[in-house]
């Protein structure tokens, strides 16, 4: 998964939402609503479906005459970027007309599908998916072609990275350590190509980016960042 350019591709669309209140002349809460989900759609492109733009704060339409606009959520079901699919759900907050707010976070989700077709070579042929808590990878291993499901957690490491752990496995109905499941003849490989595995993010993310915390969600790997006041001031500029 291009991480960067999924990320890249987010701070784009909340840069269009900020910047979308600079014409200060929509004097309607619906209008400005309007503007700011055409501006993000123009940045997300052709391809993205359900975009949304939605101003939260009470009576935000006429805030605009203040040159305020408070609170701003996005959202978009499906963006594609180089052969990746992947849903937006964004939120700025402190919006002002000039173009900057005060904070902001995002959280991208990749669905599993999409994971399958980039995991790495040891464990490629298995299908990525959740039990509701933990990242599960299902398929046959070892030398013996054992159906197991591996059960890991993810988590955003302190420096930045994405960390996946596998804790247990699931074989025949039975949920295993790990190391008894590699006891078994043909299996003592199979730690080793589970990891834990570590991606680091932090010289990938543009500044001011930071990634906050992962989660296997429902519909797919959701990773959730914030971003930083600074970047927000000059995010009106960004490009996509």
């Amino acid at each position: 998964m291009n991480t960067r350019r999924t990320v890249l591709v987010t701070v784009s669309a909340l840069a269009a939402v900020v910047a979308a209140g600079g014409g200060a002349n929509a004097f309607v809460e619906h209008e400005a609503q309007q503007r700011a989900t055409d501006a993000v759609r123009s940045r997300l492109g052709d391809s993205a479906s359900g975009v949304h733009a939605e101003l939260t704060d009470p009576l935000a339409g006429l805030k605009t005459l203040t040159g305020r606009v408070g609170t701003v959520h996005i959202s978009a079901d499906e963006v594609r970027r180089e052969g990746t699919s992947f849903a937006v759900d964004a939120a700025l907050h402190g919006v002002s007309t000039d173009g900057s707010a005060h904070s902001g976070s995002a959280t991208v989700t990749v669905g599993y599908d999409e994971l399958a077709e980039r995991l790495p070579e040891p464990v490629r042929d298995m299908k990525p998916g959740t039990d509701g808590s933990h990242l599960t990878l299902s398929g046959p291993v070892g030398g013996l072609g054992i159906p197991v499901t591996v059960l890991n957690t993810v988590s955003a490491s302190p420096d930045g990275g994405l960390t996946i752990t596998p804790k247990s496995v699931r074989v025949m109905g039975q949920q295993l350590q790990i190391d008894t499941l590699t006891s078994l003849p043909g299996m003592d490989g199979f730690a080793d190509q589970l990891g834990p595995r570590t991606v680091s993010l932090e010289d990938q993310l543009p500044d001011g980016v930071r990634l906050t915390g992962a989660e296997a969600a429902e519909k797919g790997l959701a990773l959730s960042f914030d971003f930083s006041p600074d970047m927000l001031r000059s995010s009106g500029d960004a490009k996509a």
